[in-house]
């Protein structure tokens, strides 16, 4: 499913148009950028949170030469469902 079908399926069960459903879902996801880029947690009550975390720096090796590397820090995005949601699958 993607960004298409999301969309059509909310503007489907909303009663509202394609494209209002289009910038409903874009502000969503501008929302939720904005937040993570600000340090914030996002939490969806029954479905899950997203946070940054920020990986830690670290020796590495490439596999072709097995020569070692630095591996620099750098922030990801962490998913963790709720338990509500893991339940239901």
């Amino acid at each position: 499913m993607g960004k298409k079908d999301i969309t059509a399926r909310m503007a489907k069960e909303a009663g509202i148009t394609l494209h209002k459903a289009q910038k409903a879902f874009a502000s969503l996801l501008d929302s939720i950028r904005e937040d993570l880029k600000k340090g914030n947690k996002v939490n969806f009550s029954g479905f899950g949170s997203f946070e940054v975390k920020t990986r830690e720096a670290r020796k590495g090796r490439n596999p072709k030469t097995g020569e070692s590397i630095a591996i620099p820090s750098k922030k990801r995005i962490k998913f963790n469902p709720s338990r509500q949601f893991k339940n239901s699958l």
